[in-house]
This record gives structure tokens, C-alpha cells and sequence, in this order.
């Protein structure tokens, strides 16, 4: 088949008459029309990078930058939003501020950051510091008032403007692992002070060496209507490719035809030199014959936005397969800001001639791979539609959408969904400690934007149970991926929760209080201010939601750690006078069962 080589000209609206890629401008013509946008460069979103001051940062480290994870790199539910400095797998190296300015907040969690500080700088810009394992010495003072006031070893703290200053260089913390951070290393972001938007730290000139080209690894090509085909199928077609060096192409058999509506889809990874992480690539073009028709950048992106990720990438292929393929098309309800693209939202439409297509991957150093193919038209399957899901209802995610069925009532509301869907609602036996049925709502491979509501039938539940209870989503072998939390209704009958999941989903109970463990075995440990006391506290069902220690019936501060379920107490606090004092510790699950661990220790200066 002869394939198309036209050009459109974006200022004159004119069209050569080879044209055949098409765009569906309403759903009611005849015949679609498509613009292949030429596309602008990003600085027409405010996204220049040649604008960003290329030396006022100086690097937040005294060693070599290698990267863990660079910013846009695809994680759960989000785009990383800065880059990961790896610290040689050790704890306790200097950060330093990266240009003069204040702490503007200092946020102290057990997941996410961790610990971390923000500084706010005069020319616009704000740096963060993650997974600090400590501050210096005035900031941990100022903190540790607060958690004190607080009463609460997590807190957000946002200081005057100006009580903390900071010069260029001045070591403000040490490097750590605490929050949801996967091994010792430093998270370090540049923002926008006005809005908090991270923008690309690679774009600013730091130090780091990479001559090193992107992977491309997979090739997906999907059909997006009911009457579309990809190589004579309904179903998406992911193809390994092959290559390397920045040069790759597709299995040397492999031919590809597609009809009607079709959407293109790349797996690609980038490189650091002295890193052997999976990075992400900065910029992934989407050129058809002589044109490019969709563009993804990654430059900046809104904490408003970043869930968007889940309708960027091929969510089943993710969950499934690990595969995490990057749409080069728009879905209905997504509004990253990272994309140009044509009027057609990088949907192609394949009814004449074939095409040729390229993808351009490249990182922030301008290091570049490419690949070539063509797909051809298919004149030769039958016609037919693709038919929705037995027993389906059609959702359109514009709009509320509410299902209700024999002991269950679900609620989307409007733009949960990323795109309409045929839902599916199946019913199960409860398991053997269910008081509900097990209810499969959807499947576990459609994303969710929004928390739906949930509630679903109790069955014989006895009256020292109900405040027990606690939903659990549940994975297709029946195991219990989380607990989903949620309350029982007022006429007991009802287990109403919220949840961003689809899938399996039953009611347990959880009577079992959280266990605590000494991890020293004196009767009466002798403390200085540098010893600690450490307890391993472990929740197995609703989990742990509250956590307390106590000396001599006074809050203390004790330092949690999910990822070790080390709770910990140091008494380096003034408060505490030489002599024999009584520690005890509280912990309390999701459903208000308690734990007390109560021990003496002696303490001297």
C-alpha cells in the first residue's frame, strides 16, 4: 500500500490532497478530517527551558551527582517531581542549601518525604530536601517545639518568612532513608515559589554527566473504538523491539496493519553514567511520515496534576505486566500539562493509505534514540464490532454514575473515570472471616482519579464485632492487598467506604490489638542522651493509625519508621532530670484496639 507523504500548513489551513490521517472533529460526520499540528516549541506554555537560570543553584552535595531517579521518572499513582543523589548507600552526609534564602516548611512524616526542609529562594524559586535522617541543630530545635506543642511526631510547619535563614552552602540537614524513601539517598526538587510547581532539576545546569542514549523497549498499538483493528484484532498489540545505541527497530517479522481510530503507545527508560537505575526520558515525539503529531515533555509538573499519570501510561500493562508504556495519546479525562499535540489528541485514523512512524526519545542532554515503522491499512478482515462486556453498564465519565445491586451501592462521581466504561459488577460467596460478600467492583486494571464511595450488605454480624470492622481490598487470588478502612452505617445493616481502587472487595473484623516488642533485655536500661530505646510495633489487619509514648505520664517524642516498624525513643530532651523514669508506650490500630508496652529506665547526662 502507497503511504501518505502530505504536509499541512497550520497557518493557511490547507491540506494536500494525499492526506489521509484523519481527526474526528464530531462524531456525527461522514468522513474525518485530520491536522497534523506542526507543533511550536513549549516555551508557548511558559515551559522555555533556555529562561531557567542555568548557575544560580549550587549542587545540595560535596560528592559527584549520580542519579537514583530524575524527575518525570513514572511512580505509583505520580511523576517523580525531583531527582534522587545517590549518597553511596550510606546515611549521615552533609546537605547543603543550594543558593541563599529561608526555610519557608519543614514537614516531618512517616511516609512520603520523610523529613524534609524548603527554602525559599529571592529569584522565584523554592528547593526541597527529602529522606533526611536529621536536621542541623537550630532547625531541629525549632522542629522540635513544634512537635512538642503539637503533641505529634508528624507534623507541616511553615516559619515566618525570614525567622530562618540560610546562606549559600550552609549545611542544613544530613542525608537519610526516612519516609517512602527505597534505600539512603537524597531527594531534591526545584519549584516554582509561586504555586509550588517542580520544575526539571536536570534543567539547570548541574553537574551531571550522561552521554548515555534512552532504551526503547516496547511498541504498543491500540485500537480506540469498537469497530477499530490492529493487526485484524480488537485487542492492543505490545511488540518488544530490538536495537540498541540509539537505534532500534521492530522484530524483524512483525508487520503491522491497524484500521479506524488507533492510538501508539511507547515503553522507553533512560540511562545516567554510574547509575544502573531505570530513569525516565525527558521528551517522547510521535512523528507520522514528515510531521509530528504529539509531543510529551517533561518540564514541569503541578502536584495538582500528577495522578494524570495513570491515564498517560497503559495502566493494565503496568499492573499486569510491569510494562509501563506511555500513551502518545490523549484519553478523554486527562489534563497533564505536558503534552502538544494535534487537534486529534495523537489519535490517528487509518481508512486509505498507510503510514510511516517514528518515535524520537531523548533526555535532558539531548542524548536521542530512534525507531521507524510502518503500518499499513487492513482491507482484508471482516467488519464487525467489538461487543461490551456481558452484563455491563455503561459509565461516561463526565458525569455521576451510581450502581446499585443486590448488597452493594457504588458511587462515581462526575470525572472519577478516565474514560467512559463499560462497568461490571460480580458478586461471590464470603469468605470464611467475610461478613459481606466479596464484591468485584469493575477489575483491577481500570484507574481511578477519584475516591468512589462504596457500601456494601453486612451479614450476621454479632454486636461486639460492629465497631470492629474494616473493608479490605482484595487481589484476584482472594489475598488482602490493604485495609480500606470505613464505618458501619446506623442501622448496622450497611459498611460504608471510600476507596481509588477497583477490584475484589469484602468486610472483615479485627479484634487482634498491634504487638509490641522490646528490642533490649534489661529490666531497667541505663540511658544517656545518646542511647535509645527501640520497640518493634507491627499491625497485621486494619492497621496502625495512632502511636504514643509517655514518660511519667507526659507526651514524649518518639520517632516511627514503617518501613523497619521501628518506634523509637531517645531522651536527649531537658526535660527529663537524672533518676529512674517510667516509659510507656501506646499503640492503636484503625478500629481502636491498643497495645501498652510499659518499661522503667534509668537515665543520666
Amino acid at each position: 500500500m502507497p503511504f501518505n507523504r502530505g504536509t499541512f500548513n497550520f497557518n493557511s489551513i490547507k491540506m494536500s490532497s494525499k492526506m489521509s490521517l484523519h481527526i474526528m472533529f464530531a462524531p456525527r460526520m461522514m468522513k474525518y478530517i485530520l491536522f497534523i499540528l506542526p507543533l511550536l516549541g513549549f516555551s508557548v506554555f511558559g515551559q522555555n527551558p533556555n529562561a531557567l537560570p542555568k548557575d544560580y543553584f549550587d549542587s545540595p552535595v560535596d560528592i559527584p551527582i549520580y542519579l537514583a531517579g530524575n524527575f518525570g521518572e513514572i511512580r505509583g499513582n505520580h511523576f517523580h517531581a525531583g531527582i534522587d543523589i545517590k549518597t553511596n548507600q550510606v546515611e549521615g552526609l552533609p546537605v547543603y542549601a543550594a543558593a541563599e534564602g529561608f526555610v519557608s516548611r519543614i514537614k516531618i512524616g512517616v511516609f512520603g518525604y520523610g523529613k524534609a526542609v524548603y527554602v525559599e529562594h529571592p529569584n522565584g524559586f523554592t528547593t526541597c530536601y527529602a529522606h533526611l535522617l536529621h536536621l542541623n541543630d537550630e532547625l531541629e530545635t525549632y522542629i522540635r517545639e513544634q512537635q512538642y506543642k503539637m503533641k505529634s511526631y508528624e507534623v507541616d510547619v511553615y516559619p515566618k518568612p525570614g525567622a530562618l535563614p540560610v546562606k549559600r552552602g550552609e549545611e542544613i540537614a544530613k542525608s537519610g532513608n526516612t519516609g517512602g524513601s527505597g534505600g539512603p539517598h537524597i531527594h531534591f526538587e526545584i519549584r516554582k515559589t509561586d504555586g509550588q510547581v517542580p520544575i526539571n532539576p536536570l534543567l539547570f545546569n548541574f553537574d551531571i554527566k550522561d552521554d548515555i542514549k534512552p532504551i526503547i523497549k516496547t511498541i504498543s498499538v491500540y485500537p480506540l473504538n469498537d469497530t477499530s483493528l490492529v493487526n485484524g484484532k480488537h485487542e492492543p498489540l505490545h511488540t518488544t523491539v530490538r536495537g540498541g545505541n540509539g537505534s532500534y527497530h521492530l522484530p524483524g517479522p512483525l508487520k503491522l496493519t491497524a484500521r479506524g481510530v488507533i492510538g501508539l503507545g511507547i515503553e522507553t527508560i533512560d540511562k545516567a553514567n554510574g547509575s544502573y537505575n531505570r530513569l525516565g526520558a525527558y521528551r517522547v515525539s510521535l512523528i507520522v511520515d514528515t510531521d509530528t503529531l504529539h509531543r510529551h515533555q517533561m518540564f514541569e509538573i503541578p502536584f495538582a496534576l500528577t495522578r494524570y499519570i495513570n491515564t498517560h501510561i497503559d495502566y493494565k500493562e503496568t499492573k499486569k505486566r510491569r510494562r509501563r508504556v506511555q500513551k502518545c495519546f490523549i484519553e478523554p479525562n486527562n489534563k497533564l500539562n505536558i503534552y502538544q499535540s494535534s487537534p486529534a489528541r495523537g489519535k490517528l485514523f487509518f481508512s486509505e493509505f498507510g503510514h510511516r512512524i517514528s518515535f524520537e526519545v531523548k533526555d535532558a542532554y539531548g542524548n536521542t534514540s530512534l525507531i521507524n515503522f510502518e503500518i499499513d491499512v487492513d482491507k482484508q478482515t471482516p467488519g464487525g464490532k467489538k461487543l461490551p462486556p456481558e452484563n455491563s453498564t455503561r459509565f461516561s465519565y463526565k458525569t455521576e454514575n451510581v450502581f446499585e445491586d443486590n448488597g452493594i451501592r457504588v458511587r462515581f462521581p462526575a470525572y472519577s473515570l478516565y474514560n467512559d466504561l463499560d462497568f461490571v459488577h460480580k458478586k461471590e460467596f464470603p469468605l470464611r472471616r467475610s461478613f459481606s460478600a466479596v464484591h468485584h467492583i469493575g477489575d483491577v486494571y481500570t484507574p481511578l482519579h477519584k475516591y468512589i464511595d462504596v457500601t456494601l450488605r453486612l451479614h450476621d454480624v454479632p454486636p461486639h464485632l460492629r465497631g470492629k470492622l474494616y473493608a479490605v481490598s482484595l487481589n484476584e487470588k482472594m489475598r488482602v492487598i490493604s485495609p480500606e478502612g470505613g464505618s458501619i452505617s446506623p442501622s448496622r445493616n450497611d459498611f460504608t467506604f471510600k476507596t481509588r481502587s477497583l477490584g475484589p472487595y469484602t468486610v472483615y473484623a479485627d479484634t487482634n490489638a498491634p504487638t509490641i516488642q522490646k528490642m533490649f533485655a534489661a529490666a531497667v536500661p541505663a540511658l544517656t542522651k545518646k542511647d535509645q530505646l527501640i520497640f518493634k510495633i507491627r499491625d497485621t489487619e486494619s492497621g496502625i493509625k495512632k502511636y504514643e509514648g509517655f514518660v511519667n505520664g507526659n507526651w514524649v517524642l518518639m520517632e516511627y519508621d514503617y518501613k523497619t516498624a521501628e518506634f523509637v525513643f531517645t531522651p536527649d530532651d531537658t526535660r527529663l532530670s537524672p533518676g529512674v523514669h517510667t516509659l510507656k508506650v501506646y499503640i492503636t490500630d484503625a478500629v481502636g484496639n491498643t497495645a501498652v508496652e510499659e518499661t522503667s529506665f534509668r537515665f543520666s547526662y
